[in-house]
């Protein structure tokens, strides 16, 4: 792909991401992600064959980003698997506040959000979601097991665990963003502690 190509797809994938978190997938037209992204449509159908092709890519692209910025900083740290997973608590905090802050808006996780709306809908889109809640349950699981080698936790399934803690804060996020209020997930994630050794 030349740079002047990379560049345009590159500009269509950033501004899918941003869109479809702010917006909702049926919200954002082809159409507007053109307008946004600075591209004729022609352009957009040389990248993606439809708006959900675009979707699925954006959806790794942001995973990508956010793994780099967000997870593997926190959980290559030397820090317990507790210690992380509070650390997580107040970088997903930090995120949500700067967007409220800067749009307005509490957006809830990108992930969730697509996945609720789309996954019976376009099944590109919910297996793209579906491997990355299973790339945040392997964090997680694997912050677990670190917190059970220190004897920080009681023994157990971590696989479960990791899967109940994940669960714990797509809710706690949703219940934010619904109620535009960032104290209901910072509440609710403190309960990650129980949820992690039950």
């Amino acid at each position: 792909m030349a740079d002047a190509e990379r560049g345009t797809h590159e500009r269509l994938l950033n501004t899918a991401v941003h869109l479809l978190w702010e917006r909702s997938y049926q919200g954002t037209s082809v159409d507007e992600l053109c307008r946004k992204a600075g591209i004729r449509k022609g352009s957009f159908y040389h990248f993606f064959r439809s708006k959900a092709d675009l979707a699925a890519a954006a959806i790794d692209a942001a995973w990508r980003h956010t793994e780099q910025a967000v997870f593997a900083p926190i959980f290559g740290s030397d820090e317990g698997g507790m210690a992380q997973l509070e650390r997580l608590i107040d970088r997903v905090d930090e995120i949500q506040g700067a967007n409220l802050k800067s749009r307005g808006l509490y957006l809830g996780c990108p992930f969730g959000n697509l996945g609720q709306e789309m996954a019976n809908v376009d099944e590109a889109i919910r297996q793209a979601v579906q491997r990355v809640f299973a790339r945040h349950c392997d964090y997680i699981e694997a912050a677990l097991q670190r917190a059970g080698e220190d004897r920080d936790i009681p023994p157990g399934d971590m696989h479960r665990r990791a899967e109940q803690v994940f669960a714990l804060f797509e809710g706690a996020l949703l219940m934010a963003k619904v109620a535009k209020d960032p104290a209901l997930f910072r509440g609710i994630a403190a309960s990650v502690r129980a949820v992690a050794a039950a």
